[in-house]
């Protein structure tokens, strides 16, 4: 009997961390994103010119974002995996929108750790994308 109640409490545990996995917010690195707000040709790694390129970075909630701007903080990611700030990019959000992206433009090469915030300072979310130059 205590055996069966530790595998249900098992087996009811790990469908609660699916489900909530499962609804999640999400940042996604793509080329665009369709009118239904999806990433298209989502990857983590991007490809830039000389002379900078650009990508947009698409956040997807389960819920109403219910905030007027969000920040994104961008740190470069050195090679002993420390984090050096960057900079901080704001962006005009309404309350209602579920899904929310922005242009954005890279000069330089590196890994880039990419934090999303709302208008409370809370995080939303986060990711890591590396951006590679072509000569």
């Amino acid at each position: 009997m205590k055996k069966n109640l530790t595998l249900q409490s098992f087996v009811f545990a790990f469908c609660l961390f699916l489900s909530t996995a499962s609804k999640s917010q999400s940042l996604y690195f793509c080329e665009a994103v369709d009118k239904e707000g999806y990433a298209v040709n989502e990857s983590n790694t991007f490809i830039i010119g000389k002379n900078g390129g650009y990508f947009d970075m698409l956040v997807r909630l389960p819920y109403e974002l219910k905030s007027y701007y969000v920040n994104y903080d961008i740190y470069e990611v050195r090679a002993d995996g420390s984090e050096q700030f960057s900079t901080t990019v704001r962006q005009d959000a309404q309350p209602e929108w579920e899904f929310f992206w922005k242009e954005m433009t890279f000069y330089d090469e590196g890994t880039y750790k990419i934090y999303v915030y709302d208008d409370n300072d809370y995080l939303l979310t986060s990711s890591t994308v590396k951006v590679k130059k072509q000569y």
